[in-house]
């Protein structure tokens, strides 16, 4: 997670993470027992990351939000 050590976290947390694409397939991750860090994307091998949300091409320039 950009070049920084973080956690610890619990493997559900990850997971969810993993799922909402928030975490980049590249990342290392290391647990108690483990004799050398791993890559996420194989601890999640078997879970899908959600596809990301179409854009409508009917509003993909003229998005606005609401003024704060």
């Amino acid at each position: 997670m950009q070049g920084q050590r973080r956690g610890p976290y619990e493997k559900t947390q990850l997971e969810e993470m993993w799922n909402r694409g928030q975490l980049p397939k590249d990342t290392l991750y290391w647990h108690d027992g483990m004799s050398q860090w791993a890559v996420i994307s194989d601890l999640f091998a078997n879970t899908r990351m959600a596809p990301p949300l179409p854009i409508d091409p009917g509003n993909a320039e003229s998005t606005t939000f609401p003024a704060a």
